[in-house]
């Protein structure tokens, strides 16, 4: 009778074996869900993010890599950073995405942090707009992060109304892609290209902070952490050190 039994078992512990494998080659875990840390009002919230960063960089030996993304929001935090960062000496900074436009266009991620970290003594790693391709220069840009980039360390995100980080966008080309850690994406708001970081790369980072403030962000953070396809939901597959900051009440 115990003969009868082990063809099963042996089937469901080989099942086991085969699915415990198949997680570990694709880098898949158990998603987390998303901290959600408040604070009283968008400065407060800045800070809470520029002091947490602070002593990361403090207490790391050796290279420290720091991802930017752009926009408004994190102006501030940029502006102390540069400001009040004593020793920047070891700290590589490289752009989570942009608009495929020039450096020195009003509307381009790089602008701003070539702003605040071109003056430090911080490695600021560009994004180089060549004008000829969006796809190559994601992909000489990827070349670049590879080659200068061992860890990646902390990186500071946005969150947009329609749930994008980075310039992931729901439902783009971008949003599906598996090999790449940088890439082109048609998204045609504000400029038909952009490039940016994809998933695979920003499960790479060890913490992924995404500054949300203001009444507009007030809907889509009631959406963090719920059943729904949205980038910042996604991101909790490839990362399990994700901390939103915001000065909402949700």
């Amino acid at each position: 009778p115990l003969n009868l039994w082990l063809p099963s078992i042996d089937i469901c512990f080989s099942t086991i074996i085969d699915i415990t494998w198949s997680l570990k080659c694709n880098n898949f875990f158990m998603a987390r869900d998303i901290n959600i840390h408040s604070e009283d009002n968008h400065e407060n919230a800045s800070i809470y993010v520029v002091n947490q960063i602070k002593n990361l960089i403090e207490n790391s030996n050796g290279p420290f890599s720091l991802g930017l993304s752009g926009g408004e929001t994190p102006r501030f935090a940029y502006s102390i950073m540069s400001e009040t960062f004593n020793n920047l000496s070891q700290t590589i900074i490289w752009t989570v995405d942009d608009r495929w436009v020039e450096a020195r266009d009003e509307l381009s991620n790089q602008n701003l942090i070539n702003t605040y970290f071109e003056p430090t003594e911080a490695e600021v790693l560009k994004f180089d707009f060549s004008g000829d391709s969006p796809q190559l220069d994601a992909e000489i840009y990827e070349k670049k992060i590879k080659d200068k980039i061992g860890n990646f360390n902390v990186a500071i995100l946005g969150l947009g109304q329609d749930g994008h980080i980075a310039s992931l966008f729901p439902n783009s080309e971008a949003t599906m892609d598996k090999e790449s850690l940088y890439v082109a994406n048609e998204v045609n708001i504000k400029t038909k290209w952009r490039v940016t970081a994809t998933f695979k790369l920003l499960g790479k980072i060890d913490k992924i902070f995404i500054l949300a403030t203001g009444k507009n962000k007030n809907d889509i953070l009631k959406s963090v952490n719920a059943d729904n396809n949205l980038p910042i939901n996604t991101l909790k597959k490839f990362s399990n050190n994700i901390e939103i900051v915001t000065d909402q009440i949700i």
